[in-house]
């Protein structure tokens, strides 16, 4: 009978330490239960490391806790940077809460949403004799097609599986590279709407995947940014048409409503004008302001009169006076009302 393998023995831990975050049900893995079930989409959310695994990304994204298994090197780091929390067999390790945590950017007026989000899953440990304690820090999780953050992170082959995924959800399948993979690949029909880039980029992962072409990989992954990149430009820019039109909508509404409510200004200097050439806009302005009733509700300083009632006049050549149209001195002759 052979001796058990303590290298197989780590690797099946491990494969179990990263299938625990998606069981649907609390699973035990060398006597400590894993109960980390929660309300998110397991396929979309994904934690920077596995709880109870050791890597890089574990000196930043934690979470501190100690089991049988833990390096002793690590415990030494922990123990000097922040302190840790021991699980030993027969603890449980459960989900307090779990809340976003938008991550900020240089350019997130640019960036796409995925990019930005994050989610903090908190989490305790429940001891064999039944003591709670709260763990620092708390789980990480990231969009698996957050590819810039993953790309930070170092998970290049997450990145690229997110470019892929990323691909799959404007063409509508989720076997894109095994229909690349054929030598007469199987193409999704894209949509009407898919962006040019973005069609381009599938044909070139096509030839990265079938010729094995490292450097069709890494135009690929041009491809992609570039296309990401226009598309944040062209949201940007339909955001601002948008913003535009608003804007230009409302100034149609107030400058309707301003030569509405200003209507009768414009028929008392009309009245006022009539069979009078020489009456200067200053005067006129002034003469209105005297006729205006006392229940008036807007203004009747004759300035601010003077801008509502000048089109009605003309400035006489080489002066600076105003003097009435023609049209609204004799009405009947000139055709006006």
């Amino acid at each position: 009978m052979s001796a058990p393998d303590p290298d197989m023995d780590g690797f099946m831990r491990r494969l179990e330490l990263v299938q625990a975050f998606r069981a649907k049900e609390p699973v035990v893995i060398d006597g400590v239960t894993f109960d980390l079930r929660a309300d998110l989409d397991t396929d979309h959310w994904r934690p920077v490391v596995a709880i109870g695994t050791y890597s890089r990304q574990a000196y930043r994204f934690g979470p501190r806790i100690v089991f049988s298994w833990t390096p002793a090197e690590w415990i030494e780091h922990w123990s000097e940077n922040g302190g840790y929390v021991e699980a030993p067999a027969g603890s449980i390790i459960k989900r307090a809460l779990v809340r976003p945590h938008p991550l900020e950017g240089s350019y997130e007026g640019l960036e796409v949403d995925e990019n930005r989000e994050c989610q903090l899953m908190h989490l305790f440990v429940v001891t064999p004799d039944g003591e709670v304690k709260a763990v620092e820090p708390p789980l990480a999780l990231f969009p698996r097609t957050a590819t810039a953050t993953q790309i930070d992170l170092g998970e290049f082959d997450v990145a690229y599986q997110g470019l892929v995924a990323r691909l799959e959800r404007l063409l509508g399948c989720t076997d894109l590279e095994d229909r690349l993979d054929k030598l007469e690949p199987d193409f999704p029909r894209p949509a009407t709407e898919m962006p040019l880039t973005y069609r381009r980029a599938v044909l070139t992962l096509h030839e990265a995947i079938h010729e094995n072409d490292e450097k069709a990989y890494v135009a690929f992954g041009y491809l992609m940014g570039r296309a990401e990149a226009e598309q944040q430009l062209l949201d940007l820019a339909l955001r601002e048409q948008k913003a535009t039109d608003h804007r230009a909508r409302g100034g149609r509404t107030r400058h309707e409503t301003s030569v509405r409510d200003t209507e009768p200004l414009r028929d008392l200097a009309k009245a006022i004008v009539k069979g009078n050439a020489a009456m200067s806009l200053g005067r006129c302005a002034r003469m209105i302001s005297d006729r205006l009733p006392n229940d008036w509700p807007f203004g009747r300083e004759p300035e601010w009169i003077k801008g509502h009632i000048r089109e009605l006049f003309y400035q006489v050549e080489g002066r600076v006076e105003y003097r009435p149209k023609p049209e609204w001195v004799h009405p009947g002759e000139g055709g006006g009302g």
